[in-house]
């Protein structure tokens, strides 16, 4: 009988197939993510799971002979088979849904609720509890791929280690440890199973620091006047007296576009929202190793391989004049990612849409605040 009834199911649906000769290929999901992708036959199924997935989206896996395309809806999975050489299948398996996670967030309250947070210097800091017991104080990140525990807080916070993860941060790329399975909790909200990565390179201050990946199915809000984390399950309707612009996400960590003028010439660019930068921005390799924009940028002066420069940026209508940052260089690639810092950042008050990949920007009470600009640039060399 099961034979029987196990037959019909692999004949009822006819896969899609693509050709290529060589692995390398990528998927291009919407307007802005293209992912370079490896074929794997010996994965059955080798998944990729869609950037926004609630909503809608055209992905397209690109072979060096051939391509095909989806348009997702949420829920779905979508299967093709790459044959390989002729030779070799590759089951490649798209999904419209949420990456598996072993963390999961109860809330006992109806929606919004609110966590307050105090600001050291310009990033985002919450009290909270570790474990049910242990006092943390803990940065929000949203620059953070992953949860991370500081290496000087591990013995105090009675932290047992399961397993090993690369992390790749301000110290390179280095093996660490993790610890699985902790309990996490901030004001009305607690998160179960949430893994820690053990890093060198926080504050004495900070133990913890926390990402996007803790919130990726809802809607926060910053709110820097009120001094407030909101999270909402549905989009506030205050949010239409915002500047509303597209994001994208890498490692849950959102990308948004932003203008910038340097030595008299404009570019427009996808920056990370990182408000765990006490700074105000940084022009990585990906922007400086395209076409002629490194050799573009003039500098005030070159330190350490880096070119510091003085530049105009645009964020939601807002300009920030002479502000001065570095750019890195492209041919010593390090890993860096064009960024805007808190220092910039914080001058909004923020509604970040993870449902639908939305970020909502108003300026806020710290809009005159300081930044690192040419002035400041200047006494430093004065000293």
């Amino acid at each position: 009988m099961l034979f029987g009834l196990s037959s019909p199911l692999f004949a009822q649906k006819k896969l899609p197939v693509i050709k290529a000769t060589q692995e390398n290929a990528f998927i291009l999901d919407g307007d802005q993510v293209k992912v370079n992708w490896t074929l794997e036959p010996g994965l059955k199924p080798d998944i990729y799971y869609v950037n926004i997935p609630l909503k809608g989206s055209k992905v397209t896996l690109q072979t060096d002979q051939d391509k095909i395309s989806f348009k997702t809806k949420y829920g779905q999975i979508y299967d093709l088979i790459v044959l390989l050489r002729e030779t070799d299948s590759c089951l490649v398996r798209i999904v419209a849904r949420e990456a598996p996670t072993p963390v999961s967030m109860q809330l006992n309250k109806t929606y919004p609720q609110s966590i307050p947070f105090t600001l050291i210097g310009s990033r985002i800091y919450f009290q909270g509890y570790l474990n049910g017991q242990k006092n943390v104080t803990i940065q929000f990140d949203l620059g953070a791929g992953a949860s991370c525990v500081n290496r000087s807080a591990s013995e105090k916070l009675a932290l047992t280690f399961d397993g090993k993860a690369m992390v790749d941060n301000t110290q390179g790329v280095n093996e660490a440890r993790v610890s699985s399975g902790n309990t996490l909790t901030l004001g009305d909200f607690s998160w179960s199973g949430v893994p820690l990565i053990e890093v060198g390179n926080m504050k004495p201050h900070e133990d913890l620091i926390i990402g996007n990946g803790l919130f990726r199915n809802k809607i926060i809000e910053i709110d820097y006047d009120k001094k407030l984390l909101t999270v909402h399950d549905q989009l506030p309707a205050y949010a239409k007296e915002y500047k509303k612009q597209a994001v994208f996400y890498e490692q849950d960590r959102p990308k948004f576009k932003a203008d910038f003028v340097q030595n008299g010439k404009k570019y427009a660019f996808w920056f990370l929202f990182d408000t765990g930068r006490d700074g105000t921005m940084l022009l990585g390799e990906d922007f400086t190793s395209q076409g002629s924009n490194w050799a573009n940028l003039k500098e005030l002066q070159i330190l350490n391989g880096r070119k510091i420069i003085r530049l105009d940026a645009t964020i939601a209508g807002v300009e920030f004049k002479d502000i001065v940052t570095n750019a890195a260089d492209p041919s010593n690639p390090q890993g860096r990612t064009t960024l805007f810092g808190n220092q910039v950042l914080n001058h909004f008050n923020v509604i970040l849409d993870n449902r639908n990949g939305l970020l909502y920007l108003k300026p806020n009470s710290r809009k005159d605040e300081p930044y690192s600009d040419y002035e400041s640039y200047l006494k430093q060399m004065a000293k």
